[in-house]
């Protein structure tokens, strides 16, 4: 089988913006045996996608079109329009499998517009922009997608043996380092950078004492203080819990809860944890490592350092984000 991608973005086309998602398809398809052989970005031009979809499927460029972005109900969301016009036969079921599948993750599923269908010999699958989106609706669907292209060329027999999806969950890194090292400043740089590449970021911060999240005397700590074991407090904007624990919750657990719709989630501290780690090191702090101490921690898979370090593991620039960034975002792909 072979696949072409076409990933709408006008952000992206005007050079605003990094595009992960059609490098993440590109990677997911190899890994299930398909070769992507076209991709494009383009902006969100209903004409142009329409034209680009009917030259790939009339000249049989690739048995398989996928579309990256443009699936909601913005006014430059006009992907499924532009591929509902160019469909000899709509395939309804794929659109309602991957809107069922991503209500499970979030309640604005319910909003997309994704379209799938056939042209000539081609199936075309409209995704969603972001990266884990496009990832997940995608295989919620790939069970049935070598069976139709099949039956598209012509093959008489029964359903086609097909190779299981992968498994999504947050792709998790834990920064950890000595005080004074710039941890948090580093971590923020990252977060502002993957985001405008167009991921999903969660981050978590370990406190080994107490905290509040509020002030005393404000209504929401009154409820808490009063014995509230779950207190929420929400604006239209965001919402902050409150939840009384009688021991710490394991990271693990705590991204498999709270961060199911996340890409990538960056947590600060966790020394002591399981998840893979980035150690910052700063050379004004001292030469010895955490995670190259005393004990080896098998979980290190780089340092951010200020001085170039002679290690089992790649050693990145600390005044260098971008490829610390980069360096996150190729565990994510």
């Amino acid at each position: 089988m072979k696949a072409a991608i076409l990933t709408l973005s006008d952000k992206g086309a005007r050079g605003e913006r990094t595009d992960a998602s059609g490098p993440a398809l590109v990677e997911w398809l190899a890994e299930h045996g398909v070769e992507t052989v076209r991709s494009s970005l383009i902006a969100d031009e209903a004409d142009r996608i329409s034209s680009i979809l009917s030259e790939w499927a009339d000249n049989s460029v690739a048995d398989l079109i996928l579309t990256t972005g443009g699936t909601g109900v913005s006014p430059r969301d006009v992907t499924p329009d532009a591929t509902r016009r160019i469909l000899e036969r709509e395939i309804p079921g794929f659109g309602e499998v991957m809107r069922a599948e991503s209500l499970k993750k979030t309640p604005h599923a319910i909003i997309s517009r994704a379209v799938a269908g056939i042209r000539r010999n081609s199936l075309i699958i409209n995704l969603p922009g972001s990266p884990r989106g496009a990832l997940e609706n995608l295989a919620a669907v790939w069970s049935a997608v070598p069976h139709t292209v099949a039956k598209l060329q012509g093959d008489p027999g029964d359903c086609a043996q097909t190779v299981p999806a992968k498994p999504f969950r947050p792709v998790a890194v834990s920064f950890v380092a000595k005080s004074g090292t710039g941890k948090t400043t580093l971590i923020e740089q990252v977060i502002t950078i993957l985001k405008s590449r167009g991921w999903k970021v969660g981050a978590i911060k370990h406190n080994a004492h107490h905290f509040d999240i509020d002030q005393p005397g404000k209504d929401s700590y009154r409820m808490s203080a009063a014995g509230a074991d779950t207190m929420l407090i929400c604006t239209s904007e965001k919402f902050a819990m409150v939840k009384k624990q009688k021991t710490e919750m394991p990271l693990e657990e705590l991204i498999n809860r709270y961060f199911d719709d996340m890409d990538i989630v960056l947590s600060e501290g966790f020394k002591l944890g399981n998840l893979p780690k980035i150690e910052v090191h700063r050379a004004e702090c001292g030469n010895r490592l955490i995670c190259r101490d005393n004990q080896y921690d098998r979980t290190l898979i780089a340092v951010a350092s200020d001085v170039d370090l002679k290690l089992d593991v790649p050693c990145l620039n600390l005044d260098n984000p971008m490829e610390i960034a980069s360096f996150i975002e190729k565990l994510a792909r």
